[in-house]
């Protein structure tokens, strides 16, 4: 795997912390403010479904490069399982399983040649606390 270079690894931290303060407000860390919109479990499912419908606007930026019809579906296949796990009644395990399932796709980029050789080091820091965040959420 290949180092990413530090704006894309700033911009990934960026992108978690929302799962990190539900977390750490989920551990006792802090107390969140009794705004709904502050609930750990309102920010994960919210996010979730978030974080998955970026991964399309990425998957839909590298498919650009090379416009097939694989390609394309495979950006599909984000904001669909965002929509899907959204219509559950406890999303945050199906946004983990979709998150970590996406991995397939970002290697199936890379080894097309469409995303950067550093894309998958981001996706793992970036989805392994994602993914962590929510699984610890739901079991919680």
């Amino acid at each position: 795997m290949r180092p990413v270079p530090f704006l894309p690894a700033l911009l990934g931290f960026l992108l978690v912390t929302p799962f990190i303060y539900a977390v750490g407000a989920l551990l006792g860390l802090f107390t969140p403010p009794s705004a709904y919109w502050a609930s750990p479990y309102a920010i994960l499912t919210s996010y979730g479904a978030i974080y998955l419908a970026m991964l399309g606007g990425v998957y839909w930026g590298f498919a650009a490069k090379r416009a097939n019809i694989l390609d394309v579906l495979i950006a599909l296949v984000p904001p669909v399982a965002a929509l899907g796990a959204s219509l559950s009644p406890s999303p945050v395990l199906p946004y983990a399983i979709g998150i970590a399932g996406m991995l397939l796709f970002d290697i199936l980029y890379i080894a097309r040649g469409l995303a950067p050789k550093w894309w998958l080091s981001l996706r793992i820091y970036s989805g392994a606390i994602a993914v962590a965040a929510l699984v610890y959420a739901y079991y919680a």
